[in-house]
């Protein structure tokens, strides 16, 4: 049996390293494409008791005589299907207003009434003064603008947010758009003045300043099925091949020693 002992490493070295070879070409790549998709003319901002969608503004923070303001954006989901591989979306802010003041140089000084929240809400339609209350449906994103810290006094320019884990919840659910609520995590300060921050919408010229959001979609190969990528899964019928090379290698060597 001392035969055994020395061959039978050698022999499961070698399928190891078929295994691995094997199991490298198997492993898919993502064939993800980068795309974006704009804000529909929709988009805009209100309080409790007005609001708008026109315009090439929105506002978060509160308004003069302490009304709170949030803004709201939009996005058509027509043609988009299957699984994402990122999804962010991008606001453009340009300037801000701090205790009624007015700041549009970078970075911009933070109005004070903590994060910029983004919510996940189902699609409200035509904006109006109903949409001011509506409810997450999970999956919020976030924090856009945080109300102290790393961040919290932004360049002019886009900021960002994660939002893929909403938007493939709106996918998987067959909704027409994804859409996004924006508010101050404190409402109001009661100070009397104006606190805000001020985005770009869908009506500015060009879309440069535009929202938007980037995605990525996975893609199946071309004329192919796309593998599974659980590599347990991919390697369970190479280590059986193995376990019954080793052992039909045992019984040779067995079978050598004996007549030997």
């Amino acid at each position: 049996m001392p035969m055994i002992t020395r061959k039978l490493p050698l022999t499961l070295l070698l399928m190891m390293l078929i295994i691995l070879a094997g199991s490298s070409m198997l492993v898919p790549v993502a064939y993800a494409t980068p795309d974006i998709v704009y804000s529909d003319p929709q988009d805009g901002y209100g309080t409790a008791t007005v609001v708008s969608s026109v315009g090439t503004s929105m506002l978060v923070g509160d308004a003069p005589y302490d009304l709170e303001t949030r803004s709201f954006v939009k996005f058509s989901l027509s043609g988009i299907s299957g699984t994402l591989t990122s999804a962010r979306l991008y606001l453009y802010v340009y300037y801000s207003k701090p205790d009624g003041g007015y700041d549009d140089t970078s970075p911009l000084d933070n109005p004070g009434l903590g994060d910029v929240q983004v919510i996940h809400i189902a699609d409200y339609g035509t904006l109006d003064t109903a949409d001011f209350s509506l409810p997450s449906i999970g999956n919020d994103p976030g924090v856009l603008i945080p109300g102290t810290g790393p961040g919290s006094t932004p360049n002019i320019g886009y900021v960002s947010v994660d939002v893929k884990a909403a938007m493939q919840d709106d996918i998987n659910n067959g909704r027409p758009f994804t859409s996004f609520m924006l508010k101050p995590a404190s409402g109001t300060d009661l100070d009397g003045k104006q606190d805000t921050w001020h985005f770009r919408t869908s009506e500015q010229t060009g879309t440069d300043q535009d929202p938007y959001i980037e995605y990525t979609l996975l893609r199946k190969p071309v004329g192919g099925v796309l593998m599974p990528v659980n590599k347990l899964e991919i390697l369970t019928p190479y280590l059986a091949l193995a376990g019954l090379v080793i052992a039909v290698s045992a019984v040779v060597v067995v079978k050598k020693r004996s007549k030997d």
